[in-house]
This record gives C-alpha cells, structure tokens and sequence, in this order.
C-alpha cells in the first residue's frame, strides 16, 4: 500500500461566517459538508491503521511472493521503522518540555504552571502524541476544564485524542484557518434481521462536531442525525492538531520504500541459506522414482548403477549469493535510511566518520546533521503546543483560587530538552572566555546552549553576586590580571552550574 501523507479537510467558509449564522443555520451547514469530511476521513482513518500496523511489524514483506521453490519463501521483518520511530521520540521528548520565564514579573505562576502540566501528565502525553505524529503524520489534543465533581489539582484535562478517530476542518480561504474539528466514536449494536428473524451485529459510528462556542452531537445510524447540543464554556476550539510538516506526512513513510528493500533482502538471504541446506538431487544417467527417491531421503544415502558408457551421478544443486555483495547493498540502504530520516548513526554500522573523539565524532555519526533536523520539527512542535498553552491560561484565569491569574502566553517559552551535555568542556570554555571578555550573561548563556532555561541561571547568578554592570577592558581601572579573572569567574560558574542544574 502506498500513502502519501494525510489529506487536510477544508471548508469553503471561515469560522466567523460559521458563528454568525443562527443555530439551526449552523446545523444544517455542518449536516451539509458532513458526507464530503467523512468520505475524506475514512480514507485517512485506513491509512493510518495501515501506518499503525506497520510500526507494529504487519509490513508489505507478508505479500511477498516466490515462483520457484515456493515451499521456501520466508518473509522476514527487521523492523528499523519502530527502531526509528523509538529514537526519535525519546531523543526530542524523552526529557519533558518545560515552560520557562521570558522575564522574572509571572515567576511564581509559571511554577505553578509547571506544577499543573506535571500533575497532568503532560510529560508521558507529549511523548505519545509526538509518537503519532511520527507514525501517522498527525496527533490531536483536547483540552477543556475538568469535569465538575474531579478532585484534581489542575483545573484542566489535557487528552491525547486516537488520531485514527478525529478529523481538524480549516477553512480554505485566506490564512486557512481552523473552523471546527470533528471526533468519531465507533458503535455497534445487535439487530433482528426482519426476514430471517436472526441476530447480527450492526457497526455504525456516531459524531461530536465542536465548534468553538458548543458541541454538537450527530447519530449515524439511520443516516446523520442531529440528537444533542451542548455549549462549550471555555468558547474556544477544545481539539488542535499536531504537525511537523505541511503534508501530514509521517517518518514512516518517507522511509517505507528502504524499509520494504532491507525486509525484502534480508527475506531473500534467508531464503538463500534454506535452499543451501536443502539443496536438489540431480541424477545424471539413473533413473529414480517417487518410492526410490523416498527411500534415499530417509536412508541418507544412495546407490546408483554405472557403465563405462553412461557414467551415473549424483550431486546437489547448490548456489549462493554472494554475501559480500549483499552486506554492501544492505550496508547502503541502511546509511541512505539513516541520511533520510535525520537518524545519527552508530560508528560500527557503515557510517563514514571523520574522527574519533569530539566535535568529529558527533558530525561523522550524524548527530550534528540530525540536531539541525530536529530543529525543524521542534519549531512545529512548539507551535502546537502554543494552542495547547494558551487554553490553559484560559482555563486557570477562569478558575478561581487556581494560582494564575495574570501569567499571559506571551510571558512563556516553550524549551525542548535534548542532550546538551555533548562538548561540555568546550561550552564551558566558552562561557568563561565570553564572560572574561565582559558580554553580559543574558547574551553569553544562550550562545552555549548548556541551558534549558537560560534567564533562570542569569537570575541564579545575579541573586548570587549581584547585577553588576560590565565593564570593558578600556574602561576597567581595576589592574587584575585577566587570568585571576578567569579563575574567579570559573569558581563563581562551579556554583552556579550546581545550583541552576539542580533547578532544572
């Protein structure tokens, strides 16, 4: 099955247009685009069960067919999709996102902000919908106030929504916009058949359509229904969509095609090697029967007649790949794979590497090609969950006693944490020289990048020595040497290091 990322549903009126129309209006708009948005996302909804079912190991290599020797036809799955699909989501969000200050005025409630998210699991639910991102091109989110009667300390729920049932619908018109989003819930029931009078089980779906100010529930057994309607008191669209890139395109399939090659050899070698063993009898100048050649197979042994005019033989029909050969073509499209998808490379498995220690190392086995990659999907990453941020804020200033209530979004950045510690010395080397040559500390850190959070170590640090003003070399009446600088700065960062790594 070939796919090609999943299609965006789009609707030709945007969601003002929408709102401004009656109720009754805006039912029969929605009932009357409906049968086009399922058409859409039934095929969609296949898709990614088959993308699904990939990851799991149920991939194009079980059709594989022989023409000859049929009964030795092994289908042989080395599943590398799961193994990169694994990396990537524990590489880029294996360690939590983290909200952090763009300046210390909302310090307390972005604690508390952090303390919600923490409580909410939010950490474990970013992993996964990155994970269906990755598979299927897409995630969906919801997020809403909590149930009324939850003990929670959160005034919000934040649910990971099964990316094969949900559908986001944007208008067409300029700036694309996102109208309403739509969540299938798959029914069945047990029927009577009228005729025969026998049981059978009826498969329908139902559908919750939220448009930002009420959700509207839709019955689909006996055609589209509208049964119920209940307003949304947040007034804001519950459900957002998570992307990486504009064609809903998955990790999976950009490398399927390799995928379907390395299963495809790796099924033929085996093949190779159960031919080897069980290799054709070839007779030459003796004839053998069924019964005969029976009797030779659970004997073990043979015995034919010859003459000084027909000399009879016996041999076994054996050829091989060559394996030099094919460890060469797997060795390429395991690196072509591995280039493809932006996934570093371990130094034993074919890579070519400029040096073994270091900066070398890190760009010769693909880690600094990949961390330039990720940083795309980071940027993405971060604007979805800025959809998710801002209905949280919405939640906790609506909810009273909740601990925010000035904290704007425009307060926060959204930090993703990957390993930062690859360079250690050189980075620390570096912030030394930086501040030895008087750059202010909220320019030094960021350069460095041995923060999640710089502002919170440039705070730690001014709280700790005070914000004093740098001075240039040219003005600095002070006749300290530079190297007694340096090493009072390095007994200063040992400090702070300790301080501002425990904090994050």
């Amino acid at each position: 099955m070939k796919t090609y990322g999943r299609k965006t549903i789009y609707v030709n009126f945007t969601e003002k247009e929408l709102l401004s129309m009656s109720e009754k209006q805006q039912n029969q708009k929605i009932l009357e685009v409906l049968p086009d948005i399922i058409d859409i996302h039934e095929t969609n909804k296949a898709e990614t069960q088959y993308l699904w079912d990939y990851l799991i190991g149920i991939q194009d290599i079980a059709n594989k067919v022989k023409y000859t020797r049929e009964e030795i036809n092994n289908k042989t799955v080395e599943n590398w999709c799961y193994a990169f699909v694994d990396f990537k989501k524990s590489w880029q969000l294996g360690k939590p996102m983290q909200y952090v200050m763009l300046n210390d005025s909302s310090n307390k409630e972005i604690s508390k902000l952090n303390q919600f998210v923490r409580y909410e699991g939010k950490k474990a639910k970013d992993l996964l919908i990155y994970e269906d991102v990755l598979v299927a091109g897409r995630g969906f989110r919801y997020t809403n106030f909590d149930d009324k009667g939850d003990e929670d300390e959160a005034p919000f729920s934040i649910i990971n929504v099964d990316n094969k049932y949900c559908e986001v619908i944007y208008t067409s018109k300029l700036g694309n916009g996102q109208v309403f989003s739509i969540l299938e819930t798959p029914m069945q029931t047990i029927m009577i058949n009228q005729e025969t009078g026998q049981p059978f089980t009826l498969y329908y779906s139902n559908y919750t359509v939220y448009l930002k100010n009420r959700a509207i529930e839709i019955d689909g057994k006996n055609g589209y229904q509208i049964v119920d309607s209940k307003p949304i008191i947040l007034n804001d669209h519950v459900i957002t969509e998570w992307y990486v890139n504009r064609g809903r395109i998955s990790l999976i399939e950009i490398g399927k095609d390799l995928f379907d090659d390395i299963n495809y050899l790796e099924s033929l070698d085996k093949d190779d090697m159960e031919q080897f063993v069980n290799a054709i009898m070839v007779f030459t100048n003796a004839e053998v029967d069924e019964d005969e050649f029976q009797a030779i197979k659970d004997l073990g042994a043979v015995s034919i007649k010859s003459t000084e005019n027909r000399k009879a033989s016996v041999e076994l029909l054996q050829a091989r790949l060559n394996a030099q050969d094919t460890q060469v073509y797997y060795t390429r499209l395991l690196v072509a794979l591995h280039q493809l998808l932006g996934i570093p490379m371990a130094g034993d498995s074919g890579a070519v590497t400029s040096g073994d220690t270091g900066k070398a190392k890190l760009t010769g086995q693909g880690f600094t090609s990949a961390g330039i990659r990720a940083e795309s999907d980071e940027t993405m990453i971060t604007m979805c969950d800025f959809q998710t941020l801002k209905k949280i804020l919405k939640i906790c200033k609506q909810t009273a006693n909740s601990g925010i209530s000035t904290l704007k979004a425009s307060d926060i950045d959204i930090k993703l944490q990957r390993d930062m510690s690859d360079n250690l010395l050189v980075k620390t080397q570096g912030l030394l020289n930086l501040l030895s040559a008087d750059i202010p500390r909220e320019y030094a850190l960021p350069i460095i990048n041995l923060f999640s959070d710089s502002n919170a170590v440039v705070k730690a640090m001014q709280d700790k020595f005070g914000d004093q003003a740098s001075q240039q070399n040219a003005g600095n009446t002070d006749n300290t040497n530079i190297n007694d600088k340096t090493n009072n700065q390095n007994n200063k960062l040992n400090n702070v290091f300790e301080n501002a790594n425990q904090g994050n």
